[in-house]
């Protein structure tokens, strides 16, 4: 008991790690499978890969069978996400990890809902976890907000209802 009060260091403290939810959403023009296709089946069209990838300008995007993923012009490949639910065509949700848990990571949902007989709302939402360990000046983010707009004005651009 000679240790009781004495003042050995306090072990390592890991802080919780903080999460900060987002959601935003958009209503296009076209019925919901249509909507769904769109996102999945053609994000090599839309995504914004100028400012959104690990690779830049002449990378291609795509939905291989549980991943997302980014390939180079030269063929390299990195994962960004692993797909944790296929529900067509009412959602996708991705593990967003950019193939290195260490990075941080985040959840993604992707939901598609009929707005009306023919609009569909797409609603991304996500919980972007910060990992206080990592380098968050070199973390790879997205920018859903841009990654959405460039979807709906692929899709014929976003409806507004009053």
């Amino acid at each position: 008991m000679h240790n009781l009060f004495s003042h050995t260091p306090e072990p390592d403290y890991v802080a919780p790690r903080e999460a900060d939810p987002f959601e935003q959403s958009v209503i296009i023009d076209v019925p919901v499978d249509q909507a769904f296709d769109g996102f999945s089946d053609s994000v090599h069209l839309w995504w914004p890969v100028a400012e959104q990838s690990v690779f830049g300008e002449g990378s291609h995007v795509a939905i291989l069978r549980d991943h997302l993923v980014e390939e180079s012009e030269d063929g390299e490949e990195v994962i960004w996400a692993e797909i944790q639910e296929w529900d067509s065509p009412g959602l996708i949700r991705f593990h967003w990890t950019l193939g290195d848990e260490n990075v941080g990571s985040n959840d993604v949902d992707v939901k598609f809902e009929a707005a009306n007989e023919s609009m569909t709302r797409v609603t991304i939402s996500w919980e972007q976890v910060v990992d206080q360990q990592s380098d968050s000046v070199n973390a790879f983010t997205c920018d859903w907000s841009l990654i959405l707009s460039r979807y709906a004005r692929f899709m014929g651009g976003a409806v507004h209802l009053d």
